[in-house]
C-alpha cells in the first residue's frame, strides 16, 4: 500500500470520526492489507485527530480483543490496541448517576484502568510495571466500532479499535497490596426487573491484569506511541460486552467501588 492510496481513506476517516458517521471498512478497498499496514493507518488517523483537536488530546490507550474467541472472529492472533482521547473521558462523581449521551451506538464493557505515575520509554514486565502505576480504578468503556460493515481485525485496528469513550469510577487505589486479579466485577442493568449482565474475576483478562498491562505498554511502544505520566491504560473487557441500550446501569468493582450511569 502506498501513501497515495492511503490518503483518501485517512481524510474521510478523520471527517467521519469527528462527525459521528461510520468509517469505510479499509478491507473493502484494500483486501490484502496487513496488520502492520492497518496500524500505520491507525497512527495516521490518530495524528489527524490530534491535529484537528476536535477530540482533544491523547490521554491513554486501550486493549481490545483480549479474549481468544473475539480474536478468532476477527481473524487476528493477539489483542489489539487503540488510543484514548480527552473528549471521550467521563468521570463518575461520588454521588448520583452520570448520564451519557452518545452520538453513535456504543457497547458497554467493564474494565480496570491503570494511571501511570511516570513516563515509560522502554519495554516492561508484569513485575516492573507495578512500580510505575500511580493508581487503579474501575472503568466502563463505551466502545464504538463505527464502521459501515461488520469489522475484520484490520478494519478494527485501522479505525482505532472502537475507541470512543470511557467512564472512570470515583474510587482510586494504590495497587500495592491490592489483589487486582481477585476483584469480582459485575454489570447490572437496573429497572423493574434488574438483570445482572455478567460477573467475572478481573484476572480473566489474558493471563492476569499485570500481564495484560505489560502487554499493552509494550504494544503501545512497539507502535511508536508515547507513554506519559498521567495516561490511563485500560487492559480489556472483563466479561462480555453489551449493547448500550437506554437505561440505568450499575457496575461493581469490588474493593474499587461501584459506578452508576445512564445511557
Amino acid at each position: 500500500m502506498n501513501n497515495a492510496s492511503q490518503q483518501p481513506w485517512i481524510d474521510a476517516a478523520i471527517d467521519n470520526v469527528l462527525a459521528g458517521k461510520p468509517v469505510e471498512n479499509i478491507s473493502l478497498s484494500q483486501p490484502n492489507i496487513s496488520t502492520a499496514e492497518a496500524y500505520a493507518l491507525q497512527r495516521a488517523l490518530v495524528k489527524g485527530l490530534r491535529e484537528n483537536r476536535g477530540w482533544g488530546g491523547v490521554c491513554g490507550y486501550k486493549a481490545a480483543l483480549t479474549a481468544a474467541p473475539a480474536q478468532q472472529a476477527m481473524g487476528v492472533h493477539e489483542p489489539v490496541i487503540g488510543v484514548l482521547f480527552d473528549q471521550g473521558a467521563h468521570s463518575a462523581g461520588a454521588e448520583g448517576s452520570l448520564k451519557i449521551k452518545a452520538d453513535r451506538p456504543v457497547l458497554l464493557e467493564t474494565e480496570l484502568g491503570f494511571t501511570l505515575g511516570e513516563a515509560i520509554g522502554a519495554p516492561v514486565t508484569a513485575a516492573s510495571i507495578q512500580t510505575k502505576v500511580r493508581h487503579c480504578q474501575g472503568v466502563i468503556e463505551l466502545a464504538a466500532p463505527n464502521l459501515k460493515q461488520r469489522a475484520s481485525g484490520v478494519d478494527l485496528i485501522s479505525s482505532n479499535s472502537a475507541s470512543y469513550g470511557f467512564i472512570t469510577a470515583a474510587i482510586t487505589r494504590d495497587p500495592a497490596g491490592l489483589e487486582v486479579d481477585d476483584l469480582q466485577v459485575s454489570l447490572t442493568r437496573l429497572g423493574a426487573e434488574s438483570e445482572t449482565l455478567h460477573r467475572f474475576a478481573a484476572g480473566t483478562v489474558l493471563t492476569g491484569q499485570w500481564q495484560a498491562l505489560a502487554w499493552l505498554v509494550n504494544s503501545v511502544l512497539a507502535q511508536g506511541y508515547d507513554l506519559q505520566a498521567g495516561y490511563l491504560l485500560m487492559t480489556g473487557s472483563i466479561g462480555s460486552m453489551h449493547p448500550g441500550t437506554p437505561g440505568q446501569y450499575l457496575a461493581d468493582f469490588g474493593e474499587l467501588g461501584q459506578l452508576s450511569f445512564r445511557v
